[in-house]
């Protein structure tokens, strides 16, 4: 049966003024196909399934006192309900958390209702009706874990939507301390409390504040940083912090060939098809290259780090010929059986990016092949892009569905492509379709 094509509306507003069409009586937004007086830009999507709204803004030269302004739609019987629907949608909801350390080590409580049922995340929650978000953050921690907490800064506002609704949510993170080790838990709520480091703990929280906000305490402990380590080529010594656009890209399976047995010399290194032209056009358009590969074969002894190195070095040299430059390699040495900060999906190398390089899970993106990667990806916080043949993506499918890659791709180039245009359209969706795309353009690499 075929799916039912979404109705399409256009949401205009500017200054608290809403451009409606006047229809029998009712005023309803203009459709899609539906020409406008004046000239918009896109401001997002709204999908409320059989109805897609199309959020603009227009280009104006004058306040117009003559559209029906947002407060009073919904004490009108006169607006289709639609309307109503989506300002009120548009109304921004907050939320106050605040990450509790120790050292290195954060508090985080396993939900047992809500968005994070069942996940472990920091403590905090919405925030009443005239609150601040100070008062917030220790009202709804006090309400958690039942004692006080003290408030040591803020680390960072943030702005998310949620998987599956249209709104948008501000959240306000602090990093802050008990004042009392005795936690007496909020039994309809909190199942669980436990102390983590950050790395561990962002395998185990799916609330973006969360996530943003670990990395950024992250940054701002020095306990933390000096606590993680992470091999790597030493590409960046001296490189300076820039929060620039960067793509992680596994090695193995996105940049060369598998192989049984493993990559164990510099002549097993084999260019996969679309791989140096995918990373050629990442670095046309300001993106930064990161490299991050488990490297098992170092873990079993089987290829000595001395050797890993030789193979990279060879990699980095036939890139260089094509003016590819790669800000660093970062591997993990360790065998599958590990519990390293740095093995995949734990995202320790990519936190060791953002210490060492600047990159922040905003303005990031995770590409691999294994579900692994995608995982460490959404650990992270920054969208994700799943490559391989159709075949190997079919055989890993199940696995990869939780994680919901943002792009799936048959190449590194066809992911490169789906990125880099998802990132000039400039409209973002509140939750993306995920794209898949063809290699039948890739280059050959």
């Amino acid at each position: 049966m075929a799916k039912k094509r979404s109705r399409g509306h256009v949401f205009v507003e500017t200054d608290g003024q809403v451009f409606l069409v006047r229809e029998r009586g009712k005023y309803r937004f203009p459709r899609a196909d539906e020409g406008l007086p004046f000239r918009t830009d896109p401001n997002g999507i709204m999908d409320f399934g059989e109805d897609r709204v199309l959020k603009r803004t227009p280009r104006l030269d004058h306040h117009p006192e003559e559209w029906i302004g947002r407060d009073s739609v919904f004490e009108r019987t006169d607006i289709d309900p639609l309307v109503k629907r989506a300002i009120y949608t548009t109304m921004i909801r907050c939320v106050s958390e605040v990450i509790l350390s120790k050292g290195p080590r954060v508090l985080m409580v396993k939900a047992v209702r809500g968005f994070s049922k069942g996940y472990w995340n920091i403590p905090g929650g919405f925030m009443d009706y005239g609150e601040g978000p100070e008062a917030g953050a220790k009202r709804e921690a006090m309400e958690e874990i039942g004692t006080e907490v003290a408030l040591d800064g803020l680390l960072n506002v943030y702005v998310s939507g949620f998987p599956g609704k249209p709104a948008y949510t501000l959240g306000f993170v602090y990093k802050g301390h008990l004042k009392s080790d005795r936690l007496r838990l909020k039994a309809d709520e909190i199942e669980d409390a436990a102390w983590f480091t950050v790395d561990k703990g962002l395998t185990l929280t799916r609330n973006p504040f969360a996530k943003w906000g670990l990395v950024d305490f992250f940054l701002q402990s020095p306990e933390s940083r000096r606590a993680l380590r992470v091999k790597r080529h030493g590409l960046s010594e001296g490189a300076k912090g820039i929060d620039q656009p960067t793509v992680f890209l596994d090695r193995d399976g996105v940049i060369n060939r598998g192989r049984p047995g493993y990559v164990r010399t510099p002549d097993h290194f084999e260019f996969l098809p679309g791989a140096i032209a995918g990373m050629r056009l990442f670095q046309e358009h300001g993106w930064r290259l990161v490299i991050v590969t488990n490297q098992d074969a170092s873990g079993w002894k089987l290829v000595p780090e001395r050797q890993l190195t030789r193979i990279h070095d060879r990699m980095l040299a036939s890139l260089g010929k094509n003016d590819i430059r790669i800000s660093e390699i970062y591997h993990c040495p360790h065998h599958v059986l590990s519990d390293c900060a740095c093995r995949k999906p734990r995202p320790g190398m990519l936190l060791a990016a953002a210490r060492d390089l600047g990159v922040r899970p905003r303005t990031a993106w995770m590409v691999g092949d294994k579900p692994i990667d995608v995982q460490t990806g959404r650990a992270f916080g920054c969208r994700v892009a799943w490559v391989g043949p159709k075949a190997w993506r079919r055989r890993f499918a199940a696995e990869v569905r939780p994680w919901s890659p943002d792009v799936v791709a048959d190449s590194l180039f066809a992911a490169a492509s789906a990125i880099i245009r998802d990132s000039d359209e400039r409209v973002v969706e509140r939750f993306p379709r995920t794209r898949t795309t063809s290699a039948a353009n890739s280059k050959s690499g």
